[in-house]
């Protein structure tokens, strides 16, 4: 994850803050429990590249052989499938 957990709550705690402070905003509940619904939406979606890059390495295990052999680019099969994966599924990063 490109953030850490406390610049997360940091965010987390200015963007609540900076909302109270708008006059005509007014919270539903209570200030923690929507800074840790902030706090989790913004993990998980940090989290989205993570997890295709996770799976995009565990996909080109199947081309190991083919890889170590010369006869096929790491690189360049991890760009491809990674943008084809970022296309089929909308991903914006």
């Amino acid at each position: 994850m490109k953030l850490s957990p406390e610049k997360i709550e940091a965010l987390a705690v200015d963007l609540v803050d900076t909302l109270a402070d708008i006059d005509g905003v007014l919270f539903r509940g209570d200030d923690t429990a929507l800074k840790l619904a902030i706090i989790e939406i913004m993990t998980d979606e940090l989290m989205v590249e993570e997890r295709l890059d996770a799976e995009v390495h565990k996909m080109l295990q199947a081309y190991k052989y083919e890889i170590t052999m010369g006869r096929l680019n790491y690189d360049e099969l991890y760009r491809k499938l990674r943008n084809k994966l970022i296309a089929e599924r909308k991903i914006v990063l």
